[in-house]
This record gives C-alpha cells, structure tokens and sequence, in this order.
C-alpha cells in the first residue's frame, strides 16, 4: 500500500513581498515557477489556490491558463488534484462557484475546497451564511455530480456539525469533508474520533501545526511538531479508513526567499510518518 502523495497549496512557493501568508502568486512568472519549485522540493502536487477578487484573473478560469497548468504540470511531474476555493454570501457567489467546478473538471482535479473560515466552535453561534450556503452551493453541487467532483467542506466545526450539513443537502452525495488536522486539533477536536466518524466523507487533508485556541487568542499557525498537532496518529487513522488521496501542505512561513528549502523539509517531516505508518 503506497502512502498519499505530498502536494503544497498555491503560493506557498513564492515569496510573500506583503501579500499575507496565503495568496495567488500572481506577479510575472511567479505562478509558473511553483511547479519547478515544487518539483525542485520533491513534491508531487499543487493544490491551486482561488479567491473572489481576481477569480477570473487565476489559470484556471481561462483555455489559455488552464492549457498552461496542464503543460507545466507534465513537464514538472505536479499533479493537480484539487482547488482551493473560498464561500461568499455575495449573490454573484453561486455563478463563481458553478464556473470553478466546469474549470476544475477541465483540467481533471476531483475536488474543491470550500472553505467557511467564519464558522468556528468557539464562535457564540453559527454565522447565517451557513443556512445560506445549501442555495448558494446549489447549482455548483448539481454541476459536480455530473463531472465527479467533491465539494469538501472545510470550517473549525465538530465532524457531528458537518455531517449534518451534508445531510441537508439536495446532493449529498457531492460533499465531503476537507480536513484541516492543525485547525481541528487547535480547536480541540478529537482528531482521531473525527475521522473514523468522518470514514469516507474525508476528501482531502490539510497540513499544517498550530498551538491551542482559546476564547480570547486563536492558536497561532507554528512549524511542523512545535504545535498541538499528532501527525502519526491522523496518519494511521487514514490509512485505516482508506484515504488514499493527495496531503497537502499548508504550514507556516518562515523568512522570504527560503520557500523551496522549508517546502522540502516539510515534505521530509511528514513523509517519514508517512513511511513508518503506512
């Protein structure tokens, strides 16, 4: 049994010159240039990264993009398994994410991220735009059926929570679960317990360390085994429920210009749990 491929998510390859920790590398070469920079880390794959401002601005919404993605992907060896998209209330939200899944089957990737990054367990209540996302995901959901493709939902919410909000769907079939293991584990979820609930629904898995939230300081983002995080038991536990797809990646940043070699030690640190435990 051969364990997951390691992928790393858009932008994190690219110097950050002032754009925040997580961004579309959208200066001249930057976007192109990850793929021999993950190729150049040892990695298999690049999670692509998209956001409202600018959506139709990124590769992958264009035949002239999404023909470059693909080229580079060949030639480098970088799979492109999955999309990191975003969740609006914004009217326009429903037609961006419908087009984000036609583009994502265009280039073959099998699932999209949807990320409600206001929903949060130490949240007071759940924020409206999660009753609001069944209309909004509607369509999309209806399209990714056809092609599929998953929607994996990604918010720092009891596994209980999300499958209840897959059970509401028209499509449930579509949804799964986007797994962040630093988030939840900051959050103080079960990790463990989470995924054997969540078996099957695990649609995709997100790296990265993060110390303890509480209710006045969410846990901050830290290197690889400086958090919470218990890496070798998230990772027996996929392999017993079968997860077979790609990890990606999506740690804390250290100085600028060092991405490639902190890109690989990453990829180190996670690979030899991954070969002891599968």
């Amino acid at each position: 049994m051969t364990p997951p491929t390691i992928g790393i998510l858009e932008g994190r390859l690219t110097p950050t010159r002032g754009r925040g920790i997580q961004f579309f590398p959208d200066g001249a070469g930057e976007w192109e240039k990850e793929f021999e920079s993950a190729q150049a880390a040892g990695l298999g794959a690049i999670e692509l990264l998209v956001r409202g401002k600018g959506l139709y601005e990124h590769p992958l919404m264009s035949d002239a993009g999404r023909a470059r993605l693909q080229e580079l992907s060949r030639v480098h060896g970088i799979a492109l398994p999955s999309v990191h998209g975003y969740y609006s209330i914004e009217d326009q939200y429903a037609n961006n994410i419908a087009d984000i899944v036609d583009a994502t089957d265009a280039i073959g990737a099998k699932v999209i991220l949807i990320s409600f990054f206001n929903e949060r367990k130490l949240s007071p209540v759940l924020n409206e735009t999660w009753t609001h996302a069944h209309t909004q995901l509607k369509e999309a959901a209806r399209r990714a059926k056809a092609k599929g493709i998953k929607l994996g939902i990604e918010a720092e919410l009891p596994a209980e929570t999300l499958l209840a909000f897959i059970a509401e769907a028209e499509t449930p079939e579509v949804f799964g679960v986007y797994y962040d293991l630093g988030n939840q584990i900051s959050s103080g979820f079960p990790v463990v317990d989470e995924l054997k609930l969540l078996d099957h629904r695990v649609v995709g898995i997100h790296v990265k360390d993060r110390l303890p939230s509480t209710l006045e300081h969410e846990g901050v983002t830290v290197p690889l085994g400086e958090g919470n995080a218990d890496f070798t038991s998230a990772f027996y536990t996929l392999k017993n429920i079968g997860y077979s797809s790609p990890i990606i990646l999506q740690t804390a940043r250290t100085e600028e210009g060092a991405e490639v070699s902190l890109a690989s030690n990453n990829r180190m640190f996670v690979q030899k749990i991954l070969a002891d435990v599968w």
